[in-house]
């Protein structure tokens, strides 16, 4: 696996990302002389798969934080107190 500094990554981009799609070429990436990050080729089924079940979750885990929070202002919610009043005392 080749390495390729950080400098001349900026400089030949393009052609490192052809040679990674094309050619399943692999990097590692230098940073002052040190390894600091791999290139690798995806399999964009894989991917494409992995982000929609990433996408899913987010929306499930964003329902579940509402119903939590929407609980939590339903238990702590003053007893006869309309949410138009309350608003209304937010406004002034």
């Amino acid at each position: 696996m080749p390495l390729i500094g950080i400098r001349e990554l900026r400089q030949r981009t393009a052609e490192v990302l052809r040679r990674v799609r094309e050619e399943k070429a692999e990097y590692v990436i230098t940073y002052q002389g040190r390894p600091t990050a791999l290139l690798l080729p995806l399999d964009a089924e894989s991917v494409e798969t992995a982000m929609m079940k990433a996408s899913k979750q987010a929306v499930v885990g964003g329902w579940e934080a509402y119903a939590r929070v929407a609980e939590q202002v339903r238990r702590t919610w003053p007893a006869g107190c309309k949410t138009a009043e309350v608003l209304d005392e937010i406004r002034r």
